[in-house]
């Protein structure tokens, strides 16, 4: 099997278009939309629920690359990347049903790929750091967000479907942070190399600019600092993820 695969070598249905980020973000712009759908419509939601779903899928891939690329991990490391891998899989059904559910269907937007080439680190303390961590956290945030606004929408079958996936991401959060810190004992230079590759995703990851320090109702996406620190992380993780917001974004 190669290692990495590249991007355009996913296995994928006919149905689904693939798609560079920035070709996705431009082509938008051109229409007169924004780059990331801000949900005040029916179609900006589908989008938003059709790009969760591919996202599952490529963690999916990302989780079950993390159990065939690093034989010599130990073998609880290995058991939580399976595990993984089945709490991914479920996601993917959750969101084919929320979906269906909102009239959507596959291929009605675009996948990109920057999810799974940022979830390609050779090192293992690094993928869990960028992958686990990085993007499950991020996916904590928008879950979180997301989960607030079908309350606000009266949709109690997107709030508790999301609800439900927000408590496996809390989990994976969780094994990252304990794989982080069990595989570099006493290896400062590989720590610091896999928060470094950590904090490049979250810098990547600012959702356009959406990601924002605030409540709910003020800022587009929260960062959801109780649900990271449920996850292992410290305050001082989490200010420099505010800090990083404040930088480069995704598009």
């Amino acid at each position: 099997m190669d290692r990495p695969i590249a991007y355009d070598k996913l296995a994928r249905e006919d149905r689904f278009v693939r798609m560079r980020t920035r070709d996705v973000a431009n082509a938008k712009i051109e229409q007169g939309m924004p780059p990331f759908p801000d949900l005040s419509s029916e179609a900006s939601m589908r989008d938003r629920i059709h790009g969760i779903l591919v996202g599952e899928m490529q963690a999916m891939e990302g989780a079950g690359r993390s159990v065939y690329d690093f034989p010599d991990a130990p073998w609880e490391f290995t058991l939580d990347m399976a595990r993984q891998v089945w709490d991914e899989s479920r996601h993917v059904e959750t969101y084919l049903g929320l979906l269906d559910h909102l009239g959507g269907y596959v291929g009605e937007f675009p996948e990109t790929t920057l999810l799974w080439r940022c979830a390609c680190a050779e090192d293992a303390a690094a993928r869990v750091a960028g992958v686990n961590r990085g993007l499950e956290g991020l996916a904590c945030d928008v879950f979180n967000q997301l989960i607030h606004i079908a309350r606000k929408m009266g949709d109690p079958v997107i709030e508790r479907s999301v609800d439900y996936v927000l408590a496996d991401e809390i989990t994976h959060v969780r094994m990252g942070s304990r794989w982080l810190n069990e595989l570099t004992r006493g290896d400062a230079e590989r720590r610091r190399r896999a928060i470094e590759f950590q904090d490049s995703i979250d810098e990547r990851f600012n959702l356009g600019g959406q990601r924002q320090d605030g409540h709910h109702e003020v800022v587009p996406i929260s960062i959801a600092k109780d649900a990271r620190r449920l996850a292992g992380f410290t305050d001082e993780e989490i200010e420099r993820l505010v800090k990083s917001t404040q930088r480069s974004q995704v598009y």
